[in-house]
């Protein structure tokens, strides 16, 4: 029996050679992100699943068809910033524009503005906290950057694992706040020790039980679990032999399986999109309609 509780599905879109590990060590790489998408376009069509994709801008500008066709299939789609770059090696300044540059290609994708934002490597900490403001001034709705555990890259120690609407003076405190961007952390085993269930590569490597017992423990509490993977992921072809042990291992360790996880986490619990969820968390006065318009289709001539 499904768990009533509606859970976060999301994507981040990207290519598979833009990944933190991987950005400075492939040289020459075939690019995959048609066919990765596809794969995962297939697989939740199966199931009959929406999802939220975060859509690097660099992406749409140069696939407009695919993000359009993603959003077609009834997706959201939201922005992963321009260029994947995380915010530690960006000033606000340079995020504002990155904000600007993505939300331009993607609402030229798709004939519709992205209303949520998710930060390359999670890179919403204490340190880019200023983050909050320009997406406040950049009239987005949601964000889903927050890690509510440390991890060897990222992450918040003590953030909230619920929604909850932001306070631009205490970001990664759960107490009331009279602003509308709402966070959607991502998802961690609790309430005993907070440990990543997420997704991505704490999916390839741990148990469909371990995953599946995580998600039950936010959704016994009433809370949806926040849960991503990359479309490359479910694409064994992006596997390659150039880079050192490490980075193979945290980059491509368990490809192979992820996609029949994925099938069982989906028949397990009932996923929606990330604006779904975070219309549900939104300050009643600055409640805006979340659902996801059909797309407008650019003519050649406009692109």
């Amino acid at each position: 029996m499904r768990s009533p509780v509606e859970n976060v599905l999301s994507f981040d879109l990207e290519h598979w050679y833009s990944a933190t590990l991987l950005r400075d060590a492939v040289t020459d790489p075939t690019e995959r992100i048609e066919e990765s998408v596809e794969i995962v376009l297939d697989l939740l069509a199966r199931r009959g699943v929406k999802a939220t994709f975060f859509v690097v801008g660099e992406v749409a500008r140069d696939h407009p068809e695919l993000v359009a066709q993603i959003a077609a299939d009834g997706h959201e789609i939201g922005s992963h910033g321009h260029t994947h770059r995380p915010l530690f090696e960006l000033t606000r300044e340079q995020f504002s524009h990155e904000i600007e540059r993505s939300t331009a290609a993607i609402q030229d994708a798709t004939g519709t503005m992205p209303v949520g934002f998710r930060a390359p490597n999670f890179s919403v900490t204490p340190r880019t906290q200023w983050a909050i403001a320009v997406l406040e001034a950049s009239e987005y709705q949601y964000d889903s950057s927050v890690f509510p555990v440390r991890t060897p890259m990222y992450g918040v120690t003590g953030a909230p694992v619920r929604p909850y609407s932001i306070d631009p003076t205490a970001p990664f405190e759960d107490r009331p706040a009279d602003h509308a961007l709402v966070e959607l952390p991502l998802a961690v085993f609790h309430p005993r020790f907070k440990l990543p269930v997420a997704g991505g590569f704490y999916a390839r490597l741990l148990p469909t039980q371990l995953l599946q017992w995580g998600i039950r423990t936010l959704n016994a509490r009433g809370l949806p679990a926040t849960i991503y993977f990359h479309p490359w992921e479910f694409n064994p072809a992006v596997k390659t032999p150039s880079v050192t042990a490490h980075k193979r291992f945290v980059s491509f360790h368990g490809i192979n399986r992820l996609k029949s996880k994925l099938e069982t986490l989906l028949d397990t619990f009932t996923f929606t999109t990330a604006a779904s969820v975070a219309r549900e968390y939104a300050n009643e006065n600055d409640l805006v309609s979340y659902d996801t318009p059909s797309p407008v289709f650019q003519s050649e001539d406009s692109r």
